[in-house]
């Protein structure tokens, strides 16, 4: 009735944790998942790096570009009910993370519907979700 490992008295435990649990790799950190991911690509190479326009257009004199690679795309339904629009995520070559827009162009065009992606020249704050640090370690991979 004792642990092996530290000798704990098991009767005195409410409830003991699910071998599921035992062999669960510890949750990560976004700010850990970050830094992993930038590694992984400086390692290889910076692969799959896209310049993205950033901040407002300027009249005169070019618009400023973002480096950085996107994580999460714009999610949108344009053209089917209920429509829908997602903002994405860019994190850039420092370690920031930058909301993705896009913005539907072309209206009677031949070429229609062309997508301008745009970033937020300001980092945001970005929740701390799974979904978010599976895409930066799936990442790397992509090429």
């Amino acid at each position: 009735m004792f642990c092996e490992a530290c000798g704990r008295n098991l009767a005195g435990v409410e409830r003991l944790p699910t071998a599921q649990e035992l062999t669960a790799p510890a949750p990560v950190s976004l700010e850990t998942a970050i830094r992993d991911c930038l590694d992984a690509l400086d390692a290889a190479g910076s692969p799959a790096a896209v310049e993205i326009q950033c901040g407002q257009r300027r009249a005169f004199g070019r618009t400023p570009q973002l480096t950085g690679w996107i994580v999460v795309p714009v999610d949108r339904e344009d053209f089917e009910e209920p429509r829908r629009y997602e903002p994405g995520v860019v994190l850039s070559v420092d370690g920031t993370l930058h909301r993705l827009d896009s913005e539907l162009r072309g209206w009677g065009q031949r070429d229609f519907p062309q997508y301008e992606h745009r970033v937020s020249a300001d980092p945001v704050e970005v929740p701390e979700t799974e979904e978010l640090i599976a895409a930066l370690a799936r990442l790397p991979r992509k090429s």
